[in-house]
């Protein structure tokens, strides 16, 4: 285990430190969800049957 000794962690190290200061300082509010709507719409013919058919799946199977 002595080449473990060896093994220069100072990348990883600072890789986790950047990622947990871009966490600290991310403001959710920036985000903006307008488009959402839309998106919604259009998905909406394509996802309701599939929904409706797990749905009937799940109370076959599981009784919810």
């Amino acid at each position: 285990m002595d080449f473990l000794a060896n093994i220069d962690t100072t990348g990883i190290q600072n890789l986790i430190l950047a990622f947990f200061k871009f966490l600290s300082e991310f403001d959710i509010k920036s985000l903006d969800f307008d488009f959402l709507g839309t998106v919604l719409t259009y998905i909406a013919p394509i996802w309701n049957p599939i929904w409706a058919a797990v749905n009937e799946w799940l109370h076959a199977n599981f009784g919810f």
